[in-house]
């Protein structure tokens, strides 16, 4: 009788996790296909030469196009609606994320946002013929985004040529990388890329970069026949006391009119680009009227965006679920492909604590201008750190042991305030090692995803992670993991 209990308890959990996974596997191919179905009809628009009566048809009979693009985006209510695995708690979790009724209304926020991105990307800024570079929209936040930095994107095209100028400023870190594809996870393994240690600014900060496909000026990127996308990350350790830079892009003129159209059909020919109208005397450009191609091939990009980029960065959280409370590094070119910076190590994990938890998160930094620290939640957006500031720390906003090492202290409450009874490390720390001590804020959260960054540094530690009970055990084991 017991060995029959054992076998079918055994059985019963094997048929659970294979029902788990086929789902996951079903919800992520649905999503696949939808995306197949974007790529597809972009490339239907080419192979139909761009045919302008074609989109126009789409748009005009019963706003078909329109009608597509929210058709394409239902399938995403599965990774919100329906829980994976339940509302359950988290002693019954057996490492797998357990979603839970917040992770759900914000993830249906995290659709609007994307959805908010990705039209603005592909409907107002996706015509590489009149390039420009925009910040990301209010709170639009992808792929554990650093609260420390300002993002700025651009579409570009190895059709044409492009030049960079502005003002360095005074940032910690600042960055440029031309990119592939239409969503993160379709990029290069290997982009071109030029960050502030290798910029070359004049005197008085000016800057100017070249995007050709063959080298140009001081500060050159190359420009591959399938760019799709510039990238600026400027990086700040405080943004009170630093200057952002200045930073701006245009298109190089082209020598003729017949170049111009050539170049413009090979850039996107469903109709992304614009062709400019030059005037044969003057040489000067008029920008010409909306087309249906940039419509129809704009809301088909901006699916292929939403739905990718959900896709994509979920089955990272999935990934990362199945090693809780650790940090580890993805595979570089997984990682890259998602228009990664080449000279940021980034380790990434998933948290989960119970109420009297802490996970403890203990490294000695290598030199370098930057690191950062975060909490994100389980569609790997940053937290709501304008009003829960602790959920981030940086090379600058970091505590420091006598031994250099940093401690994080992830909690759902500040281990270190004094009135915080027996559990407070006040009364059970050293003052100089609770002088160490960085809480990092849950916000309300009870799991999700997390990061580490080292920014242009020679070594890459892996910090110890440790999840340990408050109070007496906590400050045992910080007090461990510092050499005195």
């Amino acid at each position: 009788m017991v060995l029959r209990a054992l076998a079918l308890g055994v059985l019963r959990f094997c048929v659970g996790k294979l029902a788990d996974w086929l789902y996951k596997f079903a919800l992520l191919l649905k999503l696949y296909v939808g995306v197949l179905e974007r790529d597809a009809l972009r490339a239907g628009e080419r192979g139909r030469g761009g045919s302008e009566g074609a989109a126009q048809a789409r748009i005009d009979e019963g706003g078909q196009a329109w009608i597509e693009f929210c058709e394409s985006l239902k399938a995403l209510a599965d990774y919100v609606a329906v829980p994976p695995e339940g509302d359950r708690p988290a002693s019954e979790a057996t490492g797998a994320a357990a979603v839970d009724a917040l992770d759900r209304r914000e993830g249906l926020r995290y659709i609007t946002r994307i959805l908010r991105g990705g039209v603005e990307a592909f409907l107002e800024s996706w015509d590489p013929a009149y390039p420009v570079l925009r910040p990301l929209p209010y709170n639009v936040k992808l792929g554990a985004d650093n609260p420390d930095n300002l993002y700025m994107y651009g579409t570009v095209s190895g059709a044409f040529e492009y030049r960079i100028h502005g003002t360095r400023g005074t940032v910690t870190y600042l960055s440029f990388g031309c990119y592939s594809g239409s969503r993160p996870g379709q990029g290069s393994t290997q982009p071109d890329h030029l960050d502030s240690s290798r910029l070359v600014t004049q005197e008085d900060g000016s800057l100017e970069i070249f995007l050709t496909p063959q080298p140009r000026g001081k500060n050159w990127l190359r420009l591959p026949a399938d760019a799709s996308r510039i990238v600026v990350r400027q990086t700040f350790l405080d943004r009170a006391k630093e200057v952002p830079a200045d930073i701006h892009i245009e298109r190089l003129p082209l020598a003729t009119p017949a170049a111009v159209q050539a170049a413009a059909a090979a850039a996107s020919a469903s109709g992304a680009a614009s062709i400019p109208i030059v005037d044969p005397a003057s040489g000067r450009e008029d920008k010409p009227a909306l087309t249906a191609g940039q419509v129809v091939s704009g809301l088909a990009g901006a699916s292929v965006f939403i739905n990718g980029s959900v896709m994509q960065f979920q089955a990272w959280s999935r990934l990362f679920a199945s090693r809780p409370n650790t940090l580890f590094c993805l595979d570089h070119d997984v990682y890259m492909s998602a228009w990664a910076d080449p000279a940021i190590h980034f380790l990434h994990g998933y948290w989960r604590l119970g109420p009297r938890q802490a996970l403890l998160i203990q490294a000695t930094p290598p030199e370098c201008p930057y690191w950062n620290f975060q909490l994100d939640n389980w569609w790997m957006e940053s937290l709501d750190y304008a009003n829960h500031p602790a959920t981030t720390v940086n090379k600058a906003t970091a505590a420091v042991m006598p031994d250099k090492s940093i401690c994080l202290v992830v909690a759902h409450t500040d281990p270190r305030r004094a009135d915080g009874g027996p559990d407070s490390l006040a009364a059970l720390l050293d003052p100089a090692l609770l002088a160490g001590v960085s809480w990092i804020d849950t916000a309300h959260h009870s799991h999700g995803t997390m990061g580490l960054r080292w920014v242009l540094a020679k070594q890459h530690p892996v910090p110890r992670c440790t999840v340990v009970e408050l109070g007496r055990p906590l400050a045992a084991a910080i007090a461990a993991g510092v050499c005195l």
